[in-house]
């Protein structure tokens, strides 16, 4: 997956989430959620078999050198003119490259959780469980090298542990009344949208889920099925 944050300076949030399930709208991603132009594929889940699923084909590594240049900043910050060569369509096809690489490399690393840009800052944002591996940090810097302001956080679970949580609850969603979920903006849980949230609706889902894993509850409209 990978997310994309947009500042409140641009007055609007875009996150793309890796294995978000319905209508996602993680935790740390309010705002409205804006249209962009096509961008780069979502990570494959960190384990090379997904829950009940076939081992998922493995992502491509973009080449190396393919990242392209970052556009300088112009005065003021970036701008949503897509006619405008250093806005922030600009910058996204660059730090893309760099986020496809760090999933790529990634996608098989129970300790990797989650990797988002920021275009409007230049801006590239890893979640890693622990020390993250040679080839992310090379990625990152890299990244750096180039322009941008990219980062490695501390994430309290890996992918791999919350895909895991998912897919304990993915079969009984109707019934459960969950109307989304989605691993936490900052990889600390899972976000679960309920179309009610009663005491009793959040017991009966903690239930079916390994007791270490945070669900975080939030009001969501009811799912269409």
């Amino acid at each position: 997956m990978t997310r994309r944050v947009w500042a409140v300076a641009i007055g609007c949030l875009l996150v793309a989430g890796c294995a978000s399930q319905g209508t996602p709208t993680g935790a740390g991603a309010p705002g409205s959620v804006m249209s962009a132009p096509p961008s780069s594929p979502s990570p494959a889940f960190s384990s090379p078999v997904d829950v009940g699923s076939e081992t998922p084909p493995p992502l491509p590594t973009p080449v190396f050198g393919s990242e392209g240049t970052l556009p300088p900043m112009p005065p003021g910050g970036r701008t949503l003119d897509t006619s405008d060569p250093d806005s922030v369509w600009a910058a996204q096809n660059v730090i893309d490259v760099f986020a496809e690489e760090v999933s790529a490399v990634s996608q098989y690393d129970p300790a990797y959780c989650d990797v988002a840009i920021d275009p409007a800052h230049d801006g590239l944002t890893v979640w890693w469980h622990g020390t993250a591996s040679a080839p992310v940090l090379d990625v990152v810097n890299r990244a750096r090298l180039d322009g941008i302001t990219a980062v490695v956080l501390p994430a309290a679970f890996g992918q791999h542990a919350l895909d895991v949580a998912m897919g304990q609850l993915d079969g009984g969603m109707q019934k459960l009344g969950i109307t989304m979920m989605d691993v936490a903006t900052d990889c600390s849980g899972v976000d679960v949208g309920l179309a009610t949230v009663t005491p009793q609706g959040e017991a009966a889902i903690r239930a079916l889920v390994d007791p270490s894993i945070p669900l975080l509850f939030k009001q969501m409209a009811p799912a269409a099925f």
